[in-house]
Order: structure tokens, then sequence, then C-alpha cells
């Protein structure tokens, strides 16, 4: 894959902070609420690659709001490691925070929608789990960066009917796949592995893979957030489902910064704070 895709559409926030962390899949009884605990590599599925991180806060409750998180990386590179310290500042701050590995595009029959499926087998194991770990398993925002912001708000807009999901948070995420800047650009490679077909032989399927064509006034509350340099994933994907969902009187948030691109690490701690406050307050 292009060293320099790789670079654009890898995200981090960076921050610090300290945790407990306990190995294996599962510890060998429930951990303590009082305390922060991190449960890494508990499997949600049969595949190898269906794994994930569970970051839990001190005082949790059976009410304590959960984040699930999708990384970055044009459907076929990345690792649910790249949402660590970003996991670790919502767990300070009383979240429940997810970090999900999912097919990759590397493998050709993973084609959408089996990143659709593997996001439902997260759900399923986080509701099943959610009073093990004295979290919420109904009260969830899918949270994710560039593919991943994709992948979020596309299962989140799609599938309705999953009422477990509250709110959404997409950070530089393509909607509309059909866009010409896209399938012309230097994406067009990793969207064609991800859908599964080249745009001329099957148009109908980039437009199902398009989150933006099922914004409805039932959508969940949303935060979008983009950078207007970016040359990668134009900002208009971001200003239009908005548009859309303001026309619907659905609960959504635009937040654009100026003159930066698809690598918003320079002002993360702005989005870390505009993030907490939707978390806390959109739904």
């Amino acid at each position: 894959m292009n060293k320099l895709i790789v670079y654009l559409l890898g995200f981090v926030i960076v921050t610090t902070a300290c945790q407990r962390e306990i190995s294996g899949n599962e510890p060998p009884e429930p951990p303590s609420p009082t305390t922060d605990s991190t449960l890494k590599n508990v499997a949600y599925g049969d595949d190898a690659v269906q794994k994930m991180d569970v970051y839990l806060p001190a005082l949790r409750t059976a009410k304590t709001k959960t984040i699930i998180y999708l990384h970055s990386g044009a459907w076929s590179a990345g690792d649910k490691s790249e949402g660590t310290k970003t996991a670790i500042y919502f767990q300070k701050k009383g979240f429940g925070f997810i970090s999900i590995n999912y097919r990759l595009t590397v493998v050709p029959t993973n084609i959408n929608p089996a990143q659709m499926q593997d996001i439902e087998k997260a759900l399923n194991l986080v509701s099943s789990r959610g009073a093990q770990w004295n979290i919420s398993g109904n009260n969830i925002c899918l949270f994710g960066t560039s593919a991943g912001a994709h992948l979020s708000l596309l299962y989140s807009y799609k599938y309705k009917e999953d009422t477990r999901v509250k709110g959404v948070i997409s950070v530089c995420g393509p909607t509309d796949l059909t866009d010409s800047i896209l399938i012309n650009g230097p994406l067009k490679p990793y969207i064609q592995a991800f859908v599964g077909y080249e745009f001329s032989q099957n148009k109908n399927a980039y437009l199902k893979a398009s989150p933006v064509n099922y914004l409805l006034n039932n959508c969940v509350p949303t935060l979008l957030i983009h950078g207007t340099a970016d040359k990668t994933v134009p900002y208009l994907e971001s200003v239009s489902v908005y548009n859309i969902l303001k026309s619907y009187g659905v609960n959504a948030e635009l937040k654009l910064f100026e003159r930066l691109g698809h690598d918003l690490t320079s002002v993360n701690n702005e989005m870390l704070l505009d993030m907490e406050k939707f978390l806390k307050t959109a739904y």
C-alpha cells in the first residue's frame, strides 16, 4: 500500500495517562467497577482478526456510556492500537472505550458488508458483557477516523433498527463513495477493494456503500469533524451530510478546522473537548 496514503489515513490523537491492564481475553473474575481496567484482545468473533481492546473507567455503572472506535487505514490497513491514547483519555473521563479490529480488504473476500457484520458482532458482545463490565450495553456511540469514520456512519445510518447505537462521531470520513474526487483520486483502488467492483461495473454497489444515501429524520445524533484543506477526503463530504441531517431536524454538529488536511493531530485537544461535549450532551 502506498506509504503516503497509509500516513494520510493514519490518525492518532495524542494524550497521556496511566492505566491498569489485565492481560488475556478475560480476567478470572469480573473487573472491579471501582478502578479502571483494560482488557486486551478480547475476541468478539471466530475470525482471528475479530478482537477488541476494552477500556473500563473507574466508578462505572450500568449507565456508563460506551464508545466503540474503528481505526483508519483505507479499509485495507491499520490496527485497533491506533485508538490507545484516545481510549485512555476517555477512560479517565468516565467513558467505556472499546477499540476494535475489523476485517481488512487485503483479503479479497473481505468486501462490504463484511465490516458491517464485524460491527454488529462487536455490538453483540458489548451488549452481552455490559453487566459483567459495569457499562451500558445499549447506550453506545460509534466513533471512527477516515475509513473507520465511513464505517461508523454507514452502520449508524443504514442499520437504524439497531437502537443500541445512540450517536456517531466521524473524523474526516468519506460519505459519498460515488464522489468523482474520491473515485478518481488516490483512494480509488481502496474504495474499489472495499466495494468489490469497479465503479463502471456496479454503480449501485457504490451507492449502497455510501452513508449519505441513508439519511432520514430518524438518524442518530452526529458529530462531523473535518479539515478544510483535506486533499484525501474533501471536507464537503461532511458538509453535505450535515446539511441534509439538519434539514431533517436531526441533532447534528459540524466542526471544521481551517487550513488543516486529513491529518488533524495538531488540534487533538480541541477535538477531544468537542467529542467529550457531544458524548455528554447529544444523547
